[in-house]
């Protein structure tokens, strides 16, 4: 899913994807075990002969996580407002849509206040009606109410603004940059194949973490600590993907 997922909608051969997994430690039968699984799971779709491309159906997601580098653009000034969700009420046996719901509201940093009720700083570009269509394209569960909401009580504004743990977060973005730039002086001394295992573990790592950041605002989150990874996986990925370039050959993509 990752290497057909960049860029999204690319197709790529079996003999690709193969050679792939043989370098990242999985044998020919699994990977085309996995292909199968996938078409039938409706995540990926064979698109000619021999050739595989992301399905339709994933591409809001991928597509949304695909802006990791553009995400910090998205913040605007703030206020002090914020903006809620008040979900509904879903059926147990709705687990899909459930999780769907639960990952659109965590891609655009909402954190649970009270039950069936998330909040995130009022501080994105276009506001609680640019969101509404953002989340209800990821995912957000039909029946639920996206709304502005004024500035709230100093109390109220302390107690909702523990609900990002942004000394956890600068711990983690220092350790991933670490990461990243230790991996990126590393990777002209190791062998194809280790380069491109390494370059995408960890690349999809970050990226993971990047697209979800929950793009607080100076006052809830200060430092460049975000801008850093940013720039040092930008410059990882550009080298990673000769790396990659290298190890699936145009003759591969053609078989």
């Amino acid at each position: 899913m990752d290497l057909l997922s960049v860029p999204a909608g690319r197709p790529l051969s079996v003999r690709a994807l193969c050679s792939a997994g043989e370098h990242l430690g999985f044998p020919e039968n699994a990977v085309r075990v996995a292909l199968t699984r996938l078409v039938r799971q409706g995540k990926i779709e064979k698109v000619g002969r021999g050739a595989y491309a992301v399905h339709p159906s994933q591409l809001p997601l991928i597509n949304d996580v695909a802006h990791w580098r553009s995400r910090l653009d998205w913040m605007g000034p703030w206020d002090g407002g914020w903006i809620a969700v008040a979900s509904p009420s879903m059926p147990a046996a709705q687990r899909t849509a459930q999780r769907r719901h639960d990952r659109a509201l965590d891609l655009r940093g909402f954190r649970a206040w009270r039950p069936g009720f998330h909040v995130r700083p009022d501080n994105l570009i276009g506001g609680a009606e640019a969101l509404s269509k953002q989340l209800a394209h990821l995912g957000l569960a039909e029946g639920a109410e996206v709304v502005a909401l004024k500035p709230l009580r100093h109390d109220q504004t302390q107690d909702v603004a523990f609900l990002w743990d942004v000394g956890a977060l600068h711990h983690a973005y220092g350790e991933l940059l670490a990461q990243v730039e230790g991996s990126l002086r590393r990777q002209p001394t190791l062998e194809l194949g280790a380069a491109a295992r390494e370059s995408l573990l960890l690349g999809r790592t970050v990226i993971a973490r990047l697209a979800r950041d929950p793009l607080l605002p100076d006052a809830l989150m200060k430092g460049d600590a975000r801008h850093r990874l940013v720039q040092a996986m930008d410059a990882y990925q550009q080298a990673s993907r000769s790396v990659w370039e290298a190890l699936i050959t145009p003759s591969d993509q053609q078989a």
